[in-house]
Formats: C-alpha cells, sequence, structure tokens
C-alpha cells in the first residue's frame, strides 16, 4: 500500500464515509489502489512497488480509494461526474496517464529500472 488508513482519513476521505469504514474496507481500498497505481507506474518504466512514496503518490491513490469506498458503501455523491470526489479520482487517474506516458515523473523517484550500462576501455566483454 502506498498510503496508510490515517492519511486517507487525512487527505481524501469524507467524515461520512470514513465512519462508516471499518479499517479492513480502508485498507482494500488502499491495497486496490495502489495496484492500479502500479499498473501505471509498470508501464512509465519504475519498478514496483516504490519503496518510498512521494506526496504525489500517496494523494493520488488516497483519491482513488476514498472515491471506491464512497461507491462501495452507497455514500458517493449524487450527481456523481460532477462530484467534488469524483472530479478528485479522476485527476489522480490522468496523473498516472501523465506518469505512465512520460509526461510526468514520481517526486523522488528514477524511472530507469535501475539497469546501468557500462563502457570500458579497453573493451572487457562485461
Amino acid at each position: 500500500m502506498y498510503a496508510t488508513t490515517a492519511e486517507l482519513d487525512a487527505l481524501a476521505l469524507p467524515p461520512d464515509v470514513a465512519s462508516k469504514a471499518d479499517v479492513a474496507e480502508k485498507e482494500a481500498a488502499l491495497e486496490a489502489a495502489s495496484a492500479l497505481a502500479d499498473s501505471y507506474l509498470r508501464q512509465a518504466g519504475y519498478v514496483v512497488p516504490i519503496t518510498t512514496p512521494g506526496d504525489d503518490l500517496k494523494n493520488a491513490v488516497c483519491e482513488i480509494a476514498a472515491y471506491n469506498l464512497a461507491v462501495s458503501k452507497n455514500l458517493a455523491p449524487e450527481g456523481g461526474e460532477v462530484s467534488n470526489l469524483y472530479l478528485r479520482k479522476r485527476e489522480a487517474i490522468r496523473w498516472l496517464e501523465r506518469v505512465a506516458a512520460g509526461k510526468a515523473a514520481l517526486e523522488g523517484q528514477d524511472a530507469s529500472g535501475g539497469e546501468a550500462y557500462i563502457v570500458t576501455d579497453p573493451k572487457r566483454e562485461w
């Protein structure tokens, strides 16, 4: 998981949803949102899971988890596609799409996958 349940509560979860969801449900929503984020991050060349997620990734995962948890609890606001909760989730997905396309990068991470290209003189056939 890229965020804790406390971070989910503080960053994205509306109080009515937070009060009706237990810790296990919050963790499941965070796990699912983290797995979704991983699919975008892999496409961008990141080695997943990210061991030290930055605030950008934590926020995106929390926004997605909050919306999905609200929907699962039947607490998503009326007029879903114009609700703040939905718009924040949609923006998190768009950010992940930009990361996957190489148009945005994760805070403090390297998408190179940790591989090195070594050149020696004379050639050593490594």
